[in-house]
Order: C-alpha cells, then sequence, then structure tokens
C-alpha cells in the first residue's frame, strides 16, 4: 500500500476547521505515528497531539 507520509510543518485541517501542523512522523514496532500540534489563540495553550497516520489521514485533509 502506498501511502502519503505528511511532511514536517505541513498544515491540515479537520472537520472542525481547527489548522494542525505536523512536528514529526517516526516509526514505532511497524506503526508510522504522526506527531502534531492545533494552531491556538494568542494567550491559549498548545497541546501535542498523536495517532497512527492512517487514522491522521481520515481525519485530516492537507493545506496549500
Amino acid at each position: 500500500m502506498n501511502m502519503k507520509i505528511p511532511k514536517d510543518g505541513s498544515k491540515w485541517t479537520g472537520g472542525s476547521g481547527d489548522v494542525f501542523h505536523v512536528l514529526h512522523t517516526v516509526e514505532i514496532d511497524g506503526h508510522t505515528w504522526v506527531h502534531y500540534w492545533k494552531d491556538t489563540a494568542e494567550g491559549q495553550e498548545t497541546r501535542e497531539y498523536s495517532c497512527y497516520v492512517e487514522s491522521f489521514l481520515s481525519r485530516f485533509r492537507e493545506l496549500p
């Protein structure tokens, strides 16, 4: 299966319209993980998230 791996620093959006930035991808025990954070308004806490690349690609689409 030829799957698109998100590039470090790329921007993605989900169904809610929030914007997420990919920090990096890493392979652990045969699974590719995507680590990313959500754009926040000034003064809000930045949160980091991670999930399998398959889940990431099903939830988000890349922004130009």
